[in-house]
């Protein structure tokens, strides 16, 4: 899901789950990324922010601050925002059961996909 945020809104999206918790995060920022979540719908209701996505919800209540403050409802969030993540593809390299060779050196990186049984590196350029 936060793959399809804008740079603002993943930030946010990932100031939610950083640990320790995050007591400078902004309420407007938080309004803003729920916003644009795909597939959320709202309601404010006097202080009351209603959040459904997935058959599932969250309320949240409008800080005094500008800041989100409230531990338990910034884990309230975390836990619908785990939940309501839509299930995301398995990487190619584990569907194809490759594996990745990396080197690194003082120049720079190489990323190459192996099989086990005869086959030769194949450079992808990140």
């Amino acid at each position: 899901m936060h793959s399809q945020l804008t740079g603002s809104h993943r930030a946010t999206f990932d100031a939610v789950f950083q640990h320790p918790i995050a007591r400078n995060l902004a309420w407007r920022d938080v309004h803003a990324m729920l916003s644009a979540l795909p597939g959320a719908t709202l309601q404010e209701n006097e202080g009351t922010f209603k959040v459904t996505r997935g058959g599932k919800t969250v309320v949240l209540h409008r800080p005094v601050r500008k800041n989100v403050v409230d531990v338990q409802e910034l884990m309230d969030l975390r836990r619908f925002l785990e939940q309501t993540e839509p299930a995301s593809a398995p990487p190619q390299a584990a569907l194809q059961g490759a594996h990745l060779l990396i080197v690194i050196d003082h120049r720079q990186a190489r990323i190459y996909r192996t099989e086990l049984h005869g086959a030769v590196p194949q450079r992808i350029v990140p």
